[in-house]
C-alpha cells in the first residue's frame, strides 16, 4: 500500500510539475505576444506621424512656391503695392492652410490666463487685467492651446490724465 500511495503522490507532484512548466511557458510566451504587440503600436504611432506631417507638409507646400515667386517679383518689380497685396495673399493662404488643420487664433478679448501670458502691465483708464494691446497672437489647436497670446495688460484706473498720458507716451 505504501508503494500505491508514493506512486500516486509522485504522479500527483509531476502532475503539478508539468503544470508549473506549462504555467511558465504560457507566462513567457504571453510576455513575449504583449512585447511584441507594444512594439507594433509604436511603429504605428510613429507612421502616423510621419504621414501626417507629410500631409500638412504638401499642403504648405504651395505657400512656399508662392513666397518665392514674391520674392522673385521683388527683384524685378518695382511697385510695393503689389509685392504687398501679393505677400497678403500669401499670408491668407497661410492662414487658411492651418484653419483646414484645426488652428485657429484666440480672439478672447478679455484676459484669461488659460489663453492669455501677461508680459507686463500698465497704467490705463481701463479696470484691471483688462487687455491693453496684443503684443503676439495665439493659437489654439482643435480645442488645446498651442501657443498663448502675449499681452500688455490694465494695472487698473489712471487717478489723474495727465499722469496716464505721460506713461503712455513713454512707453
Amino acid at each position: 500500500m505504501s508503494e500505491e500511495k508514493e506512486t500516486k503522490e509522485n504522479k500527483k507532484e509531476e502532475s503539478k510539475q508539468k503544470l508549473l512548466v506549462d504555467m511558465k511557458n504560457l507566462l513567457q510566451r504571453t510576455q513575449a505576444n504583449f512585447e511584441n504587440y507594444r512594439k507594433q503600436t509604436e511603429k504605428r504611432i510613429e507612421d502616423i506621424r510621419t504621414m501626417a506631417s507629410r500631409d500638412i507638409i504638401l499642403q504648405i507646400l504651395p505657400v512656399v512656391d508662392n513666397f518665392e515667386l514674391a520674392m522673385k517679383s521683388a527683384d524685378t518689380n518695382t511697385n510695393q503695392d503689389d509685392l504687398l497685396s501679393g505677400v497678403e495673399l500669401i499670408y491668407s493662404q497661410l492662414f487658411s492652410v492651418l484653419e483646414n488643420n484645426g488652428v485657429s487664433v484666440i480672439k478672447k478679448k478679455e484676459f484669461d490666463p488659460f489663453y492669455h501670458e501677461a508680459l507686463m502691465k500698465m497704467d490705463s483708464k481701463l479696470p484691471e487685467n483688462t487687455i491693453v494691446e496684443e503684443l503676439q497672437k495665439g493659437f489654439i489647436l482643435h480645442d488645446k492651446v498651442i501657443r498663448h497670446t502675449k499681452v500688455k495688460i490694465s494695472s487698473g484706473i489712471c487717478k489723474e490724465d495727465k499722469e496716464c498720458k505721460n506713461k503712455n507716451n513713454e512707453e
